[in-house]
């Protein structure tokens, strides 16, 4: 499985799982393997079983949201380096993003600024998994649309 590019993928992948987890339990709650607690404030196991599903339901609609959004940025930087006008940025800061992980990796993003029509535009790199091998000041490939959106290319 490919690492997730941009922050919609790597929700979608989480709350794919929470889901299929929600929905399972609900399932289980329906054949009486997964009981009520004592002081649960829903003592029914169908009931509990209906909520379960319900939320489970309720994050896979959240997931599908999120497969849709993450789509549509893959389809934008694709046609971004297709038909996109190249320009040269500037690299602003490269870091590294600690409070996320995918496996055992954290992901960098480098912060990168470009000039188009007179204007100053500033913007973040989709997740690179390695370390970039740039530093501020170092000069980057741009590539832009006349709506203001933009991608780098590493």
């Amino acid at each position: 499985m490919n690492k997730p590019r941009y922050m919609e993928e790597l929700m979608k992948i989480i709350f794919l799982w929470l889901g299929i987890a929600f929905v399972f339990m609900g399932i289980l709650c329906f054949l009486g393997i997964l009981k009520p607690n004592a002081s649960s404030m829903v003592q029914e196991p169908t009931m509990l079983g209906i909520i379960f599903s319900l939320l489970g339901i309720v994050f896979i609609v959240v997931q599908t949201i999120f497969k849709i959004l993450a789509a549509n940025k893959n389809k934008l930087y694709s046609e971004l380096l297709s038909s996109g006008t190249r320009i040269n940025g500037i690299v602003e800061k490269v870091y590294l993003q600690k409070y996320m992980q995918y496996g055992d990796k954290h992901p960098y993003r480098i912060l990168y600024t470009y000039t188009y029509q007179g204007e100053v535009h500033h913007h973040k790199s989709y997740f690179l998994w390695d370390k970039p091998n740039f530093a501020p000041g170092d000069s980057i490939e741009v590539y832009i649309n006349d709506l203001g959106k933009s991608t780098v290319v590493l």
